[in-house]
């Protein structure tokens, strides 16, 4: 009866999410003419698709960096100037990555932290291809960087740290280094929101929110920013995805970042669009971004920061 129960009640919220798919709309919390040139620089071809290692990965780095300095985002001791090196695949090989980190001090909860995440490389260019990677992930790295500038204008409770990683593509190298070697206790941290594709939704506008197996505080606090965002939220509802061009699945609790952060125990919520016929192409460009989307997914971004800031279901990894 306690399972029936439980169906029907998801049902409902399942119900009023999917009645807002469809509509589009956002409502001017960040700053919308930066989010897209941001967008828009990160998924240029001076950037040349930001591989790891590349030129213009270096330069979406430099890029990245100048931004955290703009908005007056802090660096920890560890890591002078925003940028953490790291060794990949294994601590001992030659090839290297590079990640930008900033943080934010808390009022009342300094010492907890939420960390904001979105990888910045991509797959780069061959001799007749640019991959622009505008979905993947420039939108997710701009969408930070915007949600960075309003956390410095704003007094949240907990302290929050803005990680722009490397080496997502090639294994999730840059977030496993950063929870291999932390700046903070691990304990500290009390939620990874890891930003990953948020410029395509589809027809129906959907974003999708994953997150840790068994949170039911994460599953409610999606739900309460469903019901004010702007877009379609759908709640846990993305599963493994058949890629047929690769011909194989996608395990979205394995396809990202936030891996890195649940592997360690430290709870997450995913925040990202589906599988799209550009996705790991050349037409993943910045003029096939749904710009209206975009804004209204990094808008819903900034809300569920805001939710798991402001105590609406608490957050912390022994409940």
């Amino acid at each position: 009866m306690k399972l029936f129960i439980a169906s029907i009640l998801s049902l409902c919220l399942y119900s009023q999410v999917y009645a807002k798919c469809g509509q589009l709309q956002s409502f001017g919390l960040l700053n919308e003419v930066l989010l897209i040139k941001d967008l828009s620089i990160l998924s240029s071809v001076d950037m040349a698709g930001r591989k790891t290692g590349s030129v213009g990965n270096f330069k979406a780095k430099t890029f990245i960096q100048s931004r955290f300095q703009e908005v007056g985002l802090t660096h920890f001791t560890e890591y002078p100037e925003y940028i953490q090196k790291f060794a990949y695949p294994k601590p001992s090989s030659g090839s290297q990555g590079i990640n930008i980190v900033g943080w934010v001090k808390g009022g009342n909860f300094a010492h907890q932290f939420i960390v904001v995440t979105a990888h910045y490389d991509h797959l780069g260019a061959t001799a007749r291809h640019v991959y622009y990677g505008a979905d993947d992930n420039a939108s997710g790295v701009a969408a930070l960087l915007a949600i960075a500038e309003k956390v410095t204008e704003v007094d949240l409770s907990h302290s929050v740290i803005f990680l722009a990683t490397d080496a997502e593509e090639k294994g999730l190298h840059g977030a496993k280094a950063f929870v291999s070697h932390l700046p903070i206790d691990k304990h500290a941290i009390t939620l990874n929101i890891n930003l990953d594709m948020l410029g395509e939704g589809g027809r129906r506008n959907r974003l999708y929110a994953t997150f840790s197996r068994g949170k039911k505080q994460l599953f409610h606090l999606v739900n309460n920013v469903a019901e004010i965002s702007g877009l379609c939220l759908l709640v846990d509802h993305r599963k493994s995805q058949r890629f047929n061009r690769f011909g194989k699945h996608v395990n979205w609790r394995k396809a990202s970042d936030h891996a890195a952060f649940s592997k360690v125990g430290i709870p997450y919520l995913f925040l990202g669009g589906g599988i799209h016929k550009r996705y790991h192409t050349p037409k993943d460009s910045f003029e096939n971004i749904n710009q209206r989307f975009f804004l209204s997914a990094a808008e819903t971004a900034w809300l569920i920061l805001q939710a798991a800031d402001k105590g609406i279901i608490p957050i912390h990894p022994n409940n």
